[in-house]
């Protein structure tokens, strides 16, 4: 048998040990750090762990033994664990971080134990802890990647169509010639920290640090650039999305038939039913003119030093412009060989040192450099192993394998719940369409004709390092979910 506790960093005065997610998040209840609607919920969740939760009989008496308790990594304590959503999202919003704590020894001497916990006193300290921040990014549509092109419309003088980002608007404060904005794909924030030095380029012009989208993945949040849209409202939530006026799941970017390589249909399904006006053609109209530089839009284009050369050349004409280009890397590589390798470190420096010459290349430019999503090594699960799992589904999930889309069969809901969360509830966060939608997850904006829709009744978010794989892919590295690695992205600036 496993245990686990979820806790901070900082020592409870009573028990010496860290303290526990529960009293965390009702401290902040107490302080009335938390909002009234969030306080409601607060009570919400508590009666659902009171009513589910036995309490041990110390307690009443104060715990003069300074017990602390440990759940089981069993069905129940995963359901639990499965239930923390609220808990977890306080914790993140008012800037506590929590760490969960695992041991398959008992970690101290047993003075109670129910299906759920046990509890212990005289802690032992000769037993193998394994301890890791949970790492949870709930997102922030007010400091994300969708706010960087309304910073760009209105610096512009185009129609914003959402909130700009404070971090780039105090660096829109004067007339350039050229404003450049270059997108490396998968450059998150724990990518540049993990191979760049301090006093490179990127880290030494690194001007802060703020969010992708939900999903953080590359359909999403490069929609969301382009658009200044949040996913709510362009509706490209994820790499393969369910559109319910074709009833199929969709691989957006190729519109192709999920798991094939067959088109989905003989029109463009994604930009037929949820076209969306791009930042170049808003400030275009605005009259100013605008340019995209990407791969596949220029044949021409074979690797990165294409692509600055297309921004220098671009650059280097008389009038004001705007400029976007993205590049496919370092995310390309990552998921090929994994975060840590040799050849992801070559190409981020490959990366840093020329956007670096090009930076020096050019006059009367402010070049802003930033990605849509970092990324993390994952491990594989398959969801096709589990065909108790498969056999509850109406048809396969849609979005990422860090974030799976579920249309759960009505009749099988409450086998699913239970059986989803006793194989993967330590691994993922299930939650509810209506839970993601009163969270806010893909934004707070009018929502597109067809989001809804797209959505199933669950929705399977991870919180460790484990992807659910549903078609034939496989990858050493991944991103989508909701964790620091994946969320946090840099803004770089030269100018």
């Amino acid at each position: 048998m496993k245990y686990f506790r979820i806790h901070t960093a900082d020592n409870a005065y009573l028990t010496k040990q860290p303290r526990g997610i529960f009293t965390t998040v009702g401290k902040l209840v107490d302080a009335k750090t938390m909002n009234e609607e969030e306080i409601k919920e607060y009570w919400e969740n508590r009666e659902y762990f009171e009513r589910v939760l036995p309490v041990p009989p110390f307690y009443e008496n104060g715990n003069p033994e300074g017990a602390i308790t440990w759940f089981k990594d069993s069905e129940e304590g995963k359901q639990i664990y499965a239930q923390m959503s609220f808990y977890r999202e306080m914790a993140s919003k008012y800037g506590v971080e929590l760490f969960r704590s695992e041991t398959e020894e008992i970690p101290g001497e047993i003075i109670y134990e129910d299906e759920f916990q046990i509890a212990v006193k005289n802690v032992r300290s000769d037993i193998k802890v394994t301890t890791k921040k949970e790492s949870f990014v709930w997102p922030d549509y007010k400091n994300c990647i969708a706010n960087l092109p309304n910073s760009i419309l209105k610096y512009f003088g185009a129609e914003t169509v959402g909130d700009t980002l404070p971090l780039a608007d105090k660096y829109l404060d004067k007339d350039y010639k050229n404003v450049v904005v270059i997108l490396l794909d998968g450059m998150g924030k724990a990518i540049i920290e993990r191979h760049l030095k301090e006093d490179g380029a990127f880290r030494s012009n690194l001007a802060g640090i703020y969010k992708s989208t939900f999903l953080s993945t590359t359909v999403c949040a490069t929609t969301s650039v382009l658009s200044g849209l949040k996913p709510c409202e362009h509706a490209w939530i994820g790499w393969e999305i369910y559109y319910p006026s074709v009833d199929q799941n969709v691989v957006v970017f190729h519109n192709w038939k999920q798991g094939t390589e067959e088109q989905a249909a003989p029109y463009n399904i994604p930009w037929t039913l949820t076209p969306y006006e791009n930042v170049i053609e808003k400030i275009k109209k605005s009259g100013t003119e605008a340019y995209f530089v990407a791969q596949f839009m220029d044949n021409s284009i074979n690797d990165f030093n294409d692509v600055c050369l297309s921004v220098k050349k671009l650059c280097e004409k008389p009038e004001k412009k705007y400029i976007y280009a993205y590049w496919n890397q370092p995310d390309g590589i990552m998921h090929k060989t994994g975060c840590k390798t040799d050849e992801t470190h070559e190409t981020i420096v490959e990366l840093e040192n020329a956007v670096s010459k090009l930076a020096g290349e050019l006059e009367d430019t402010l070049i802003l450099v930033t990605a849509d999503h970092g990324h993390m090594d994952n491990e594989i699960a398959v969801l096709q192993d589990y065909p108790e799992l498969i056999d509850c589904l109406e048809r396969l999930p849609s979005l990422e394998p860090r974030v799976l889309n579920f249309f759960v069969k009505k009749e099988k809901e409450e086998f699913f719940k239970k059986e989803f969360n006793r194989i993967f509830g330590d691994k993922f966060m299930l939650i509810t369409k209506e839970e993601a939608l009163r969270r806010e997850l893909f934004g707070d904006g009018k929502y597109h004709k067809e989001f809804l829709g797209m959505l199933g009744n669950y929705i399977a978010i991870a919180t460790g390092d484990t992807s659910i794989y549903f078609t034939d892919e496989r990858w050493a590295a991944m991103h989508g979910s909701l964790t620091e690695d994946e969320m946090y992205i840099p803004l770089i600036v030269f100018k």
